[in-house]
């Protein structure tokens, strides 16, 4: 199957997910993450939020408020992915993909330590399937910081990838967090 309808496939297996399984889905992925020591030990990192049933990242950043770490999320400007600092008072504008962006200043890529990102799917070797834009891989590719995907184990496939795909260090279910 192309990669394009893989897409269409996984989009739609999301969507037609009942509300309360994803939201139970979505609360372990969320404390999987927050109970890491991945995620103890990082200061500065990026998320985002959700759209078309991604995984819910609520807990996620409201855990990265309480316990004082900063939280970036992902803002386009130019067809390039770049991260602005979230506040818990952020007034939101919507981007051309439905994404909610803050306008608050942008933090360098370097200064991440880690990446929580969204999947359409994700193989065994820590590969994600996004929505094709490549904004994920061209941003990840300058930046050392740990990544983790996130979604749910329905989302499991086999796909191959390609030479510009940045594998995720860690995939993170509703069963556990993986190290690929």
């Amino acid at each position: 199957m192309v990669k394009s309808d893989l897409r269409k496939s996984q989009l739609n297996r999301r969507l037609h997910l009942p509300q309360n399984e994803y939201l139970d889905r979505s609360k372990k992925i969320q404390i999987n993450i927050v109970e890491s020591e991945i995620f103890q030990e990082a200061n500065l990192i990026a998320c985002y939020l959700p759209i078309k049933n991604e995984v819910d990242t609520s807990y996620i950043i409201k855990s990265c408020f309480d316990l004082n770490k900063l939280i970036v999320l992902p803002k386009i400007i130019s067809n390039t992915m770049v991260f602005a600092l979230h506040k818990v008072d952020d007034t939101f504008v919507v981007n051309k993909f439905g994404i909610k962006e803050t306008d608050n200043e942008e933090i360098s890529i370097n200064d991440i330590e880690l990446f929580i990102c969204p999947c359409l799917a994700y193989n065994k070797s820590g590969n994600r399937l996004g929505y094709g834009g490549g904004y994920y891989d061209k941003a990840l590719s300058s930046s050392g910081a740990k990544k983790i995907g996130i979604a749910f184990e329905l989302q499991k496939l086999s796909f191959d990838s390609e030479p510009h795909d940045i594998p995720m260090d860690y995939i993170c279910n509703e069963n556990g967090l993986f190290a690929c």
